[in-house]
């Protein structure tokens, strides 16, 4: 039996583990995208988009190893996305590297502040949201960038469409559809201040601690309790909530018994766990 989380949506396949101070990193097979780093599983080399949420160790000290073995295997590229913040120290971490084992690396470093959008391919762009962590952190949100026609043409037979295109008139308008928000470690501020994480399809948000003994543990150390999201529980138009990076101080078991009983109905049948079944749902 696999230990990875898989979860598979309409148009998503996610895997990955996460557990709070031992390693988080998920893969997107479509986006050919890497949601932190973790320790740089073999699953990840070949992923040319990384997304590191903040520069703890277990969610970043993968990034000199990725760019190892992307060298080795000739690899070309490889762009680890970092908050803007620490871009720099992560750069001067690599030309340490470069130094230690006298070998270039082809990966690029890409601070991103809040606010901030990149394109990753012709179709998906991501977002970076502010994340309210105890260090520099960004959420990022991934878009599937659509193509619609103008308000003012439509009814248009194809016809004329075609002959404005060809004047050079921009009938199309681009619109952003979002379909996957992970937010890496935060608090409950990241529930209070940001609303589109509420309107993505699919929602991968942190819940570090579940059990009420656990509450002042996390607001010392700014991370979620499942409380927090349950506090919010009417605002989550996700399609799925997934919840990761549960404390060790949990088992399995623990986590679901507990979920099972503090869980609000609207959320039930929405929540998955970043466990391999069966400990993956609380709605069977």
């Amino acid at each position: 039996m696999s230990e990875l989380f898989s979860l598979r949506t309409e148009r998503l396949t996610i895997e990955g583990s996460s557990t709070a101070g031992h390693e988080t990193w998920f893969r997107v097979k479509e986006l050919g995208a890497a949601l932190d780093i973790g320790r740089c599983p073999d699953a990840l080399i070949s992923v040319p988009h990384v997304f590191v949420t903040h520069a703890h160790l277990d969610h970043s000290v993968g990034i000199p190893f990725y760019a190892g073995q992307r060298h080795l295997q000739r690899i070309e590229g490889g762009t680890v996305y970092v908050p803007e913040e620490n871009a720099d120290d992560f750069r001067e971490l690599m030309a340490l590297h470069t130094r230690l084992e006298n070998t270039d690396y082809d990966i690029e470093i890409v601070g991103m502040g809040a606010g901030e959008r990149r394109r990753i391919t012709r179709n998906i762009a991501v977002r970076a949201h502010q994340a309210t962590h105890r260090i520099a952190a960004r959420a990022f949100e991934f878009l599937d960038v659509r193509h619609h026609l103008k308000r003012e043409y439509a009814g248009r037979d194809s016809a004329e469409l075609a002959r404005l295109r060809g004047e050079g008139v921009n009938v199309n308008e681009e619109v952003d559809v979002s379909i996957l928000f992970y937010t890496g470690d935060t608090d409950r501020g990241i529930l209070e201040q940001n609303a589109e994480l509420y309107r993505s399809e699919v929602l991968m948000i942190e819940c570090s601690f579940i059990a009420d003994a656990h509450k002042s543990r996390a607001a010392a150390y700014r991370h979620i309790h499942f409380d927090d999201i349950a506090e919010f529980a009417d605002q989550f138009e996700n399609e799925c909530v997934v919840l990761t990076h549960f404390s060790r101080r949990y088992s399995r078991e623990e986590i679901v018994s507990l979920l099972r009983g503090r869980c609000p109905a609207v959320l039930r049948d929405r929540i998955r766990l970043s466990f391999p079944p069966p400990w993956d749902r609380i709605d069977s």
